[in-house]
């Protein structure tokens, strides 16, 4: 099995938080940055499934990339940082992604069961994001500045957030940097998704 666990730190942020974490990044050593425009919605089945398996289900377009993806049990660890299995694939619709998401590791009985459903899209979530590279030593990670709004039904609310995504080497030294850039500029830990967030309105 593929499984992938995405480990991330996720704050409140306003405008200008936002500028000073791109400034911070910009004074890292081998960062790189990207704009990335983001088209999310999810999904579930009218009895609320997935809900109930505390599990996303996710299509996004990047920029000009259809991406399906359904997370699965989040945790959260004491010094804040957030874990929860991921598995995507490159899909046209939710069906095809579905159909797909097995062969990437995700639990296939699940799937067949949202491909049941049917399925209905619950919420939408539309942002820009400002993605930064970040690499030190051997630990590489991905800040992301996210602007945008929320929305389920006729009910909107703005997003703004940043978030640090873990990607490969030391877990120790990523988790120092989180708490760097948390302390710099006094940021208030986000403790819930946007799928979250979202089906609140």
């Amino acid at each position: 099995m593929n499984r992938t666990m995405e480990k991330e730190y996720k704050w409140r942020a306003d405008e200008g938080k936002l500028g000073q974490a791109l400034l911070w990044a910009s004074s890292c050593i081998g960062s790189q940055s990207r704009i990335v425009h983001m088209q999310s919605r999810y999904f579930d089945t009218a009895d609320g499934l997935l809900r109930s398996q505390q599990a996303a289900l996710r299509l996004r377009r990047e920029n000009n990339n259809s991406i399906c993806c359904l997370k699965l049990r989040n945790e959260n660890t004491p010094d804040g940082m957030r874990a929860h299995e991921e598995y995507e694939c490159a899909a046209p619709s939710i069906t095809e992604g579905l159909r797909c998401l097995p062969q990437k590791g995700a639990p296939a009985a699940l799937c067949a069961q949202a491909l049941a459903g049917p399925l209905e899209e619950i919420c939408a979530v539309d942002f820009r994001r400002c993605a930064v590279l970040i690499q030190q030593g051997d630990m590489v990670c991905e800040l992301a500045l996210d602007q945008g709004i929320m929305r389920r039904g006729n009910n909107t609310a703005p997003l703004c957030e940043i978030e640090l995504e873990y990607v490969a080497g030391s877990e120790q030294a990523f988790r120092a940097l989180a708490a760097d850039l948390a302390g710099q500029l006094a940021l208030v830990p986000e403790p819930d998704s946007k799928l979250v967030r979202a089906m609140r309105l």
